[in-house]
């Protein structure tokens, strides 16, 4: 099966993922890419609590993403990849990982990020390495929610903020 969803959502695993896009892909396997879970086991832990009956999540960092089992897992389940932030899917695409398309689903307010959309904030550092994984084909858009519009990057990024 092929991937069936890479999201970038600062809150990783919880309902809008596990049961809005949950329900719309029935995925098998919930795969949160990040370095910092990936060295706190504990942590890591409560956010595969959310994962949904009928589906195994794991935490793995970029470097175990990028090794051939662990990408052989992703492509014999239904996958969705998720991301708390826009370092980790740029680096596992310079490192070779088949990255086609890339789902912004949420990135919330913080210091020195601006408004999207009401569920997407950035920075200057988020929005370099957006296009640069735009460069690298990956196709970037914004959705919160599978019923609702895609909003491609380019377009963002040149329209006015909400």
């Amino acid at each position: 099966m092929p991937l069936l969803l890479a999201r970038i959502d600062d809150r990783l695993i919880h309902g809008q993922v596990a049961y809005g896009w949950g329900h719309a892909l029935s995925p098998t396997l919930f795969l949160i890419v990040s370095d910092a879970l990936s060295a706190d086991p504990a942590r890591a832990a409560l956010y595969l609590f959310a994962v949904p009956d009928g589906a195994c999540g794991e935490v793995r960092s970029v470097a175990e993403t990028l090794r051939p089992e662990t990408r052989d897992r992703i492509e014999r389940e239904r996958t969705i990849l998720l991301f708390a932030g826009t370092d980790e899917p740029l680096r596992l695409r310079e490192g070779g990982f088949p990255l086609d398309a890339l789902n912004l689903g949420g990135l919330h307010h913080a210091p020195g990020r601006e408004a999207i959309l009401p569920y997407v904030f950035l920075d200057a550092s988020d929005r370099d390495r957006l296009r640069r994984l735009e460069a690298l084909g990956v196709r970037v858009t914004a959705r919160d929610l599978p019923s609702n519009p895609e909003h491609p990057l380019e377009r963002l990024l040149s329209e006015p903020n909400p």
